[in-house]
């Protein structure tokens, strides 16, 4: 295989070399359709290997889930291309001669995956062997045409019949809460029937109370003559709020999934912390990260020196690639409006690399409390290589065990989920460098790449 590689290295350095510059409109269709079947060898290989890795279980060894969490993490994917990697590894032993038309690079890459996301479908894969001819045939066709073809078969072969709409809505339910790339946040939901009724229900009764406590303040600045025009929120920004009131009260309600000891913890860089404080509070503000600071009584208001007109100027002197303002799980988060909601609402400062933050609890055998915060601070996710578990969802977990006199302090900590916490006890060894970088050593002193 080595060999295999160094050739196929060697080819790509003299294609670079060579140049892909085509010399007319002919030679461009040439080399498009050469340079792209070329690409299809390559990602057919590609999928070969995770097959290899799975069969072989050789992700195992350093402690990865699958062999696509394996090769997700040592090549660098979305997960979305190593599950595409997966899926098109478990259809190609279903259907060789499919397989095959990719590695010969006849078959596109779209419609290679696209066959591969019907084939996960359990209640159709076994009825594709059969039509593996067929399935090539459609495939000379553009991908939309064949990829509706697809589709069409995949509805008409699935064992349940058509599903009632209704029924495929519930199947099909989902909510999903994603932050964009200016920091706000989006939702996304979809309910059938029934739930979709129960929830409209009480959104709107939410809605009503925004809208009547606008009125109720409108009436009380206008009197009678008050109009819609005098609301304080608009149509849209009412929702917004009604939506954020209930989460709000379902989080405070005693049986809630929410522990009623829930604050926000919300990590700063002791510089950018330092800087806005002075800048939102006022400079005679009092903030001191090493010890007690006036920005846990102190009120925001018109002592302050902050205002609109020194925005412009708010972030001077914060250094933009040092700065850290972010969710325990490593979500970037608005640092002004955080500086702000810190003041008055339920939140946590956590600042990096004060004198405060160290927390030494001796010998104690578990990490709790602040210490078990820290600890779950140092990164945002588990500290085992390729593994994607949130720090909020990890454990504390001694580096150096607590039954070899490890100290219970978050010097010695650092998350980890429950599978490679109980997979450090085979040996493995895990430790931090000064430059904040982790390391984990296999029991034969080698290390897993990061």
């Amino acid at each position: 295989m080595a060999a295999a590689l160094d050739m196929i290295a060697a080819g790509h350095v003299a294609l670079r070399q060579a140049g892909v510059a085509p010399a007319n409109s002919r030679d461009a269709i040439t080399c498009i359709t050469e340079l792209e079947q070329v690409r299809r060898v390559s990602d057919a290989a590609c999928v070969d290997l995770l097959d290899a890795i799975d069969n072989l279980r050789f992700h195992l060894a350093d402690g990865h889930t699958s062999a696509k969490a394996m090769v997700r993490h040592h090549a660098r994917l979305s997960n979305s291309e190593a599950l595409a990697r997966q899926r098109s590894a478990a259809m190609s032993r279903t259907l060789p001669d499919v397989a095959d038309a990719y590695s010969e690079g006849t078959l596109g890459t779209d419609h290679f995956r696209a066959i591969a996301a019907v084939h996960a479908n359990a209640r159709v894969r076994d009825a594709m062997p059969h039509r593996q001819t067929a399935i090539l045939n459609e495939a000379k066709a553009d991908f939309d045409t064949f990829d509706t073809r697809l589709q069409q078969w995949k509805r008409l072969t699935d064992e349940d019949g058509p599903t009632p709409p209704n029924q495929k809505a519930h199947e099909d339910r989902n909510a999903r809460i994603d932050q964009d790339y200016d920091m706000a946040w989006h939702m996304v939901a979809s309910f059938a029937c029934q739930q979709g009724l129960q929830i409209a229900e009480v959104f709107n009764k939410y809605v009503k109370a925004e809208t009547l406590a606008d009125w109720e303040k409108a009436r009380a600045e206008h009197g009678d003559e008050a109009t819609s025009q005098h609301l304080p929120r608009t149509v849209q920004q009412r929702r917004a709020d009604a939506l954020w009131q209930i989460f709000i009260d379902a989080a405070a309600n005693p049986n809630s999934a929410v522990p009623a000891d829930f604050v926000h913890n919300i990590m700063w860089d002791q510089a950018t912390f330092e800087t806005l404080a002075a800048k939102v509070l006022g400079e005679d503000a009092g903030i001191d990260v090493t010890g007690n600071s006036a920005a846990d009584d102190i009120a925001f208001g018109e002592s302050s020196d902050w205002n609109d007109d020194a925005e412009a100027t708010l972030f001077d002197g914060i250094d933009p690639d040092a700065m850290i303002c972010q969710t325990i799980d490593g979500t970037p988060l608005e640092p002004t409006e955080m500086m702000l909601n810190a003041i008055v609402s339920k939140i946590r400062r956590v600042v990096v690399t004060a004198a405060s933050e160290k927390v030494d609890l001796g010998k104690a055998r578990c990490f709790t409390g602040m210490a078990r915060h820290a600890v779950k601070l140092k990164a945002t996710r588990c500290v085992w290589p390729g593994c994607t578990i949130p720090s909020s969802d990890c454990q504390a977990d001694h580096l150096l065990e607590h039954s070899r006199d490890g100290r219970t302090n978050p010097g010695n900590g650092a998350p980890l989920c429950g599978k490679h916490n109980r997979y450090k006890q085979r040996g493995f060894t895990i430790y931090r460098t000064p430059d904040g970088s982790w390391h984990t050593i296999r029991p034969d002193g080698t290390e897993i790449p990061d």
